[in-house]
């Protein structure tokens, strides 16, 4: 399911067009035919207008597979929605895969001292009763993502032994991730009304919400914090339809300085509702009076996660929040497999583990 809103609360006329992609995430050499059934370019026909909200907007959905388009082959696929100018509005990566193998995880500890308290490793075994694999390290090809952020992945992993019908992959480097920190949270389900991380609520033509100010949690120990992980939900308990019915804020964010190096640091609000990206959009701006880092973004009604990060801080993740392995987090594993003559890549098993257990 896609969907957005045109703030510009008119009719206009958008499309969607799905590429093939190879395992890099550049657009293949794969001619449409061989990937689609139908049309994989289409204009988007199911709109509606919001109702009885602050600002307006026109909210666009639509489905894969339609009775237009369904995607035949598993692989990466590059979901793009432009305009009548075409002017590229959205882009959006999607995984398909098939369950030809099956996958065995376990989340374990750094066996490094110099990284046990910070990091978590992903262990996992690959079964292929069903599926002859002749050459495994040119056939076979794995990727892991933490929180399904591509910013944290690991990519081109090979099977560390073999044995008849498994692949064991019991890494200790190759296959480990900082843990990070629990994701912040907000919730403007309500949209007069306060939750624990809101300060104020104001109305000033629409609608704001203050944040408390945090502070960097580097140096302080880990509180476990239940969270989704980084993602987000759009909701409303003010209407019955969170599409057209729920509104939109500006939620302003605080983050005081207590570390003098972070001055001169970018740093940016981040989390899934806007794709895990550094974009002008949710870049924090340094206020030297109130020592503190400050931004407004404009968010539709909902439960949002969020951190904040810097570019330079990945893949280390511990500039702002510091990092445990203690911390609760998805993995998603994705099997890759390219048989020798063929011309595409496919995802063959995808499984997702969580570090509760650790």
């Amino acid at each position: 399911m896609f969907s957005f809103d045109d703030l510009e609360a008119d009719q206009k006329s958008y499309y969607y067009k799905i590429e093939h992609c190879n395992y890099d995430w550049k657009v293949s050499s794969l001619n449409p035919s061989e990937y689609i059934e139908g049309s994989n370019e289409f204009e988007i026909l199911n709109f509606e207008n919001s109702f009885n909200t602050l600002q307006g907007y026109t909210h666009y959905s639509f489905q894969i597979p339609n009775q237009n388009t369904r995607i035949k082959i598993s692989g990466h696929f590059l979901v793009t929605i432009y305009n009548d100018a075409d002017e590229i509005c959205i882009q959006r990566r999607i995984v398909l895969h098939e369950n030809l193998v099956n996958i065995s995880a376990q989340i374990v500890r750094d066996r490094s001292l110099e990284n046990i308290e910070k990091k978590q490793v992903v262990h996992f075994s690959i079964y292929h009763r069903s599926l002859r694999i002749n050459n495994p390290r040119q056939e076979l090809n794995v990727v892991i993502l933490q929180n399904q952020d591509w910013n944290f992945s690991k990519k081109n992993l090979q099977p560390q032994f073999y044995k008849k019908d498994e692949m064991t992959y019991n890494y200790n480097d190759a296959t480990s991730f900082f843990g990070g920190n629990e994701f912040l949270n907000f919730d403007t389900k309500d949209i007069n009304g306060n939750h624990i991380s809101i300060a104020q609520t104001a109305l000033d033509g629409i609608f704001h919400h203050f944040l408390y100010p945090t502070q960097p949690r580097t140096n302080a120990p880990y509180t476990l914090a239940p969270d989704i992980n980084g993602g987000f939900a759009i909701r409303t308990i003010n209407e019955n339809n969170s599409f057209t019915e729920a509104d939109y804020s500006w939620v302003h964010f605080t983050l005081e300085n207590n570390l003098p190096e972070l001055a001169h640091k970018e740093l940016y609000v981040y989390g899934a509702f806007n794709n895990y990206a550094f974009t002008e959009e949710n870049k924090m701006i340094y206020n030297k009076d109130r020592q503190a880092f400050e931004t407004s973004l404009l968010l539709k009604q909902g439960f949002y996660n969020y951190c904040f990060a810097s570019p330079n801080s990945i893949p280390e993740k511990k500039s702002v929040d510091g990092s445990f392995f203690t911390t609760e987090n998805e993995y998603t594993i994705l099997v890759y497999y390219h048989p020798f003559g063929q011309r595409t890549v496919k995802i063959i098993a995808a499984a997702t583990v969580f570090s509760k257990k650790i």
